[in-house]
């Protein structure tokens, strides 16, 4: 048994199979998306919009727009100088005067008949002095004339002009007439009441003009674009290192066993080596079984089972010096290989496997290249639980692997390899738990699954080697 397996395991430094699958598909979900979000017409928006809504010249713009307001411009000052004048006393009694009866009086009488005669009549007096008129002959022209320059004189409408002429309104009304002040506050009166002036005023008193500008709409889109959850994960992910697995591997194999039948496509239910020699199955010196073509795999759309029974069989064996003989065998069991499809050199295997070992069997996930040796255990379990690379010597078989023997039986676990030109590295739930650096193949290798019966199986069959998905990844390409 492998205590540091056991270890790790029972202390829970074996990441949890579920919780690493969970993590692996929401990555791989939000990678795709990601990569979509790339192409969208959304992502070039944003980018446009973030170039324009954080520069220098938007921010100093916008701060503009809303630091502006009607204290402090020129509007306030001529508002300011307007109800200043407005409240000018002389200016206040001008149009008191320019609006009141008394000078509409006055201006009647002022282009009236009365009036022209009696200023007429009054130069007439003017040239004779009053004391020889009243001495005149009552009967006489010079008489009459100044009688009626008296009559006129006393009149009401003379005696108001005189009167309203010398009053301190219309003296006024006179100063102001063509006084600057008075021009002044009635260009003002018109200044402000343009439509240009009331709406300039109106924008400077507006709390939310920014919130009306077009910027303003860019802005918000803006805004809008940063919620969208795409968006989101574009921002999350843009600068991380999370995606650098599936930058630097692309999937170039992967079956899930979620249909009812074997994907022909990708499998055979033979060995390579069964396949080219004989056209069918074989078993090795000492096996117990007789593997069959598929009948012993099990397909339920949820997962891949190699099936080992107790059932009579007859099949092909190897033996020396005879070579291949055929022979009853007790037990049936199976095998699947991708060698007619899919052969690589260097990359990623991964496969969850549900560790159920039998020390009468053998379940393995292998690699092997055209010959038997070397072969590369992603997994072995049964009469030996461990992952290694095992070669053909002279001596017989070299392992360099290591025991798994602490991992919980009944529970799926990942197991992984990493082949690379300069070393096999194996990962449990990406725990490493064994480095392989020597003697490593640089050729290509196919991936097969089996199980095998090694001794007298107890009263537990049939067995079922248990395989719910396998994937390989290659290098992607420049």
């Amino acid at each position: 048994m492998s205590f540091k397996i056991l270890f790790a395991s029972t202390f829970g430094l074996i990441k949890s199979t579920e919780k690493i699958e969970s993590a692996h598909e929401a990555l791989l979900l939000d990678y795709h998306e990601y990569g979509e979000f790339l192409k969208s017409e959304e992502l070039k928006e944003y980018h446009k919009l973030d170039l324009l809504v954080n520069s220098d010249t938007f921010k100093q713009k916008k701060k503009e727009i809303q630091q502006l307001s009607l204290k402090g411009s020129k509007e306030e000052v001529l508002l300011h100088e307007l109800k200043s004048l407005s409240k000018n006393g002389r200016l206040k009694k001008f149009y008191s005067t320019l609006n009141s009866d008394e000078l509409k009086k006055f201006e009647k009488i002022s282009d009236s008949e009365i009036l022209i005669k009696y200023k007429e009549l009054k130069t007439a007096v003017e040239h004779h002095s009053f004391e020889a008129l009243k001495k005149k002959d009552k009967e006489s022209k010079e008489y009459a004339i100044f009688n009626e320059y008296l009559n006129l004189k006393s009149s009401e409408e003379v005696q108001f002009f005189k009167k309203y002429r010398q009053s301190s309104a219309f003296r006024n009304y006179e100063l102001m007439t063509d006084s600057t002040e008075r021009k002044r506050l009635e260009e003002l009166q018109v200044i402000t009441a343009s439509e240009e002036f009331l709406a300039r005023v109106g924008y400077l008193e507006d709390k939310h003009k920014w919130e009306k500008t077009e910027d303003s709409e860019m802005e918000k889109r803006f805004a809008e674009l940063k919620k969208l959850p795409q968006l989101i994960k574009y921002l999350k992910y843009r600068h991380s290192a999370d995606f650098d697995f599936f930058k630097k591997w692309h999937l170039v194999f992967e079956d899930c066993f979620d249909t009812n039948q074997l994907d022909a496509q990708k499998w055979m239910t033979k060995s390579y080596r069964a396949n080219e020699s004989l056209g069918q199955n074989y078993s090795q010196p000492g096996d117990l079984h007789a593997f069959t073509d598929g009948k012993n795999v099990v397909h339920d759309g949820k997962s891949l089972k190699i099936e080992v029974r107790k059932e009579k069989a007859t099949g092909m064996q190897w033996r020396i010096p005879f070579g291949f003989v055929e022979q009853e065998f007790d037990y049936t069991s199976g095998i699947v290989s991708n060698a007619a499809t899919e052969w690589w050199k260097h990359g990623i295997l991964e496969a969850k496997v549900k560790y159920s070992p039998d020390n009468h069997l053998v379940d393995a996930i292998y690699l092997l290249g055209e010959d038997n040796s070397p072969q590369i255990n992603l997994v072995e379990m049964g009469a030996k639980n461990r992952v290694g690379l095992f070669t053909n010597s002279d001596h017989g078989i070299h392992a360099e692997s290591t025991s798994i023997s602490g991992l919980k039986t009944g529970e799926f676990y990942i197991f992984r390899l990493e082949w690379s030109a300069h070393s096999l590295v194996w990962k449990i739930n990406d725990r490493i738990v064994w480095t392989v650096t020597d003697h490593v193949p640089a050729f290509k290798m196919h991936l097969n699954a089996a199980s095998i019966v090694v001794a007298e199986p107890s009263d537990s069959l049939p067995h079922r080697f248990e395989i719910d998905w396998v994937r390989f990844y290659q290098h992607a390409k420049v």
